[in-house]
């Protein structure tokens, strides 16, 4: 059972504490695999059936894997977490509520992300990247979830192109040097492109501190 307070018991640390105990050691997940516990959130999940999929998850790497180590990271587990999410709305019956409406989730999470660059857009000159962001977004035209995700990975890395241009070189300079200190050395067992994801993420949390606007983890 979780030491904090249940008013501070909330979706993310539920399924962090939850994984962690699972994984058997690990203070916190990295900002990769928070994102992805707040894209479960936000289509509506239920806790418990996230945190049933990360077990499967973890034991079916166990049984692949009898000799070697499992992924560490949450996200290597989400497909299990899908899996449990399909066997959760097909096994509702009877007076159930329906599982979200995607199509409705989907135009709603789009319309807020449009309404919050705009919004940020308005708040002082229009930064660099906002119109390529813009663009992004109104180019997406379908109806899933998915395909809404996708356009806003679009428009934040529209966004993140447009932080670092505008940035004073010495400080774009010193960036590199920066993040790659945050991720450590790369372990032997750690492919290349995860590697690279991690030097991102710790990139995006330096544009989030200064003040970068996120349209992922905000709508």
């Amino acid at each position: 059972m979780s030491d904090l307070p249940s008013t501070q018991l909330t979706y993310e640390v539920v399924v962090a504490e939850y994984f962690l105990g699972l994984r058997g050691g690990g203070l916190m997940l990295s900002p990769l695999d928070l994102d992805q516990v707040r894209a479960w959130e936000r289509r509506g999940l239920p806790v418990a059936v996230v945190c049933r999929g990360l077990k499967d998850g973890l034991g079916a790497a166990l049984r692949d894997r009898p000799e070697g180590t499992p992924p560490r990271a949450l996200r290597a587990y989400r497909r299990s977490v899908e899996d449990a999410w399909r066997a959760y709305r097909g096994g509702r019956v009877g007076d159930a509520p329906p599982p979200p409406d995607e199509a409705s989730a989907a135009a709603a999470r789009l319309r807020a992300a449009r309404s919050l660059l705009e919004t940020a857009a308005a708040r002082g000159p229009a930064a660099a990247g906002h119109g390529a962001a813009r663009r992004a977004l109104d180019a997406c035209r379908g109806a899933t979830l998915a395909e809404v995700e996708a356009a806003l990975d679009g428009a934040d890395a529209a966004l993140l192109r447009g932080w670092l241009a505008a940035l004073p070189r010495p400080a774009r300079a010193a960036l590199g040097p920066r993040c790659r200190l945050l991720a450590g050395d790369r372990p032997p067992w750690t492919r290349v492109a995860a590697y690279r994801q991690a030097l991102r993420a710790h990139l995006v949390d330096a544009g989030r501190g200064a003040g970068l606007l996120r349209l992922a983890a905000s709508v």
